[in-house]
C-alpha cells in the first residue's frame, strides 16, 4: 500500500509537472554497467545467503538468471535526471527477472544511431499478447491479473517510466510474441562528439 501511494504521488507530480527533473550529462554506458552490477551482485548475495541457509530452507532459494551485456565500447554522454532514469531502469528490469523462467538469460543492450541511444531489456518470459501490447503503459494494466497479484506490485511501475522517459524528450515501447519473451526500448536523444566504437559482449 506505501509502494502504490508514493507511485502514485510520483505519477502525479509527473502530470502537474512539479516534479522537477534534474538534468546532467554523464556516461550512459557507465551508468548502465553500473546498474547491471548491481543486480549481479544482488543476485552473488542472494546465492550465499542461499548457501549459508539450512536444507530446510532451500524451497526458498530465489530465481536465478544470468545478466548478458552488448554495450558499445564508445562512451555515449546523455543528459538525463540519473535517479529517475534509474528508478526506470530497475523497474524494467525488476520485470524481466520477475516474468523470467528461473535460470532464464535477461538481455542487456546499448548502442547508438544517428541522433538518439538505444537502450533495450530483453527477457525469456511469457510474452505479451498482441492485444495488450498498447495498453501495457496503462496505469494499473496487468496482462497477467492473477500472476501479477501473487508476484507484488502497484500496476503503476511502467506508467511512471514512460512518463519519465517522455519527460526526458524520448520514447519507450515493447516489442513481445507470447511464448517467446519481450524486449523494453528506450531511445534518448543524442549528440554524438566524436565517431568510432565497438561492442563488448559478456
Amino acid at each position: 500500500m506505501i509502494r502504490m501511494i508514493n507511485d502514485l504521488l510520483s505519477l502525479s507530480r509527473l502530470d502537474s509537472g512539479t516534479s522537477k527533473i534534474d538534468l546532467e550529462y554523464l556516461n550512459l554506458n557507465e551508468f548502465f554497467n553500473y546498474i547491471l552490477d548491481r543486480f549481479d551482485m544482488m543476485l552473488k548475495t542472494d546465492n550465499e545467503h542461499t548457501g549459508e541457509a539450512s536444507s530446510a530452507n532451500q524451497s526458498e532459494k530465489r530465481k536465478q538468471y544470468t545478466i548478458k551485456r552488448e554495450i558499445t565500447r564508445r562512451d555515449l554522454w546523455v543528459e538525463v535526471d540519473p535517479d529517475k532514469f534509474m528508478q526506470v531502469i530497475d523497474n524494467i528490469l525488476n520485470n524481466a527477472i520477475k516474468y523470467s523462467p528461473d535460470g532464464g538469460v535477461i538481455t542487456a543492450r546499448l548502442l547508438e544511431t544517428h541522433n538518439h541511444v538505444i537502450l533495450s531489456i530483453s527477457d525469456q518470459g511469457l510474452g505479451i499478447p498482441r492485444k495488450d501490447l498498447n495498453k501495457i503503459f496503462d496505469r494499473f494494466y496487468r496482462v497477467d491479473k492473477a500472476r501479477s497479484r501473487k508476484q507484488g506490485g502497484t500496476g503503476l511501475g511502467l506508467a511512471i517510466s514512460k512518463e519519465v522517459v517522455e519527460a526526458l524528450n524520448g520514447r519507450i515501447w515493447v516489442d513481445s510474441q507470447e511464448g517467446r519473451g519481450s524486449t523494453f526500448y528506450i531511445s534518448l536523444p543524442y549528440d554524438p562528439l566524436d565517431d568510432g566504437g565497438e561492442w563488448d559482449e559478456a
